[in-house]
């Protein structure tokens, strides 16, 4: 029940997700499996982990004129709901590795703190939940939603499109209710408003697996909206009281 009641709580969401998601993570892996990226994630099998963060880290913000560096691989209240690194007041255009260094940053969230899989005995299954929960952060910088019970139920809604994961329907279903006690009145009526449409819009508008099959390690010197504009990810919109 701790998952649903608050879906900040990874350690929870992750266990549920495990023992209820396996058709779901199955139908992951085959859409992965018939995608370019996705199979060069399956067979590298990239590990989010403190050299990820010191890799993303040397993504600063680079001038519009000039050049990233290249790339290479690793192992509450609806108030300004936004959490976005786009191009910067100074001209500067953010690369998604700044932008997920400085989200990490911000929250002070750590990639190793999140819970290992433990309910899942196929070991490409299991890697695959393993992805899933590491990819979530990379999520929310593309997204722009911040880690709080409303942007986390935004975010949800999309993974549900993307990834039929039924812990998803049931953060959302949580959140919409009011017996729940998740949100309040006015956030529950920006969820259903305004972030359930853009997850339906957004999602419809992505290539199907694509949240799982980017390799994202591999994006961390490319710019923020150029990848958004590749995976077809509209940023959630800004919500103001």
């Amino acid at each position: 029940m701790s998952a649903t009641r608050d879906p900040t709580r990874h350690d929870a969401v992750a266990a549920v997700g495990e023992v209820v998601g396996t058709y779901a993570l199955s139908r992951m892996m085959a859409g992965m499996m018939d995608d370019d990226s996705g199979r060069r994630v399956m067979r590298d099998r990239p590990y989010v982990d403190g050299s990820t963060v010191a890799l993303a880290s040397s993504y600063a913000s680079y001038a519009s004129t000039s050049s990233p560096p290249s790339s290479s691989s690793s192992g509450g209240g609806a108030a300004a709901v936004a959490d976005d690194d786009d191009d910067d007041d100074d001209g500067t255009t953010t690369t998604f590795g700044a932008a997920y260094a400085s989200f990490l940053d911000r929250h002070s969230f750590d990639p190793e703190d999140r819970t290992i899989v433990r309910y899942v005995s196929d070991p490409d299954l299991a890697y695959v939940a393993t992805r899933y929960r590491q990819c979530h952060d990379y999520w929310h910088v593309l997204s722009g939603l911040p880690p709080t019970v409303l942007g986390e139920s935004a975010l949800k809604s999309l993974e549900l499109v993307q990834t039929g994961m039924p812990l998803s329907a049931l953060s959302v279903l949580a959140s919409l209710s009011s017996y729940a006690g998740l949100l309040d009145d006015d956030d529950r009526r920006v969820l259903r408003e305004t972030y359930l449409p853009w997850a339906m819009r957004t999602g419809r508008n992505m290539r199907e697996h694509v949240l799982m099959s980017t390799y994202y390690e591999l994006e961390f010197g490319t710019d923020l909206n150029a990848l958004r504009d590749r995976m077809g990810i509209e940023a959630a919109p800004i919500v103001e009281s």
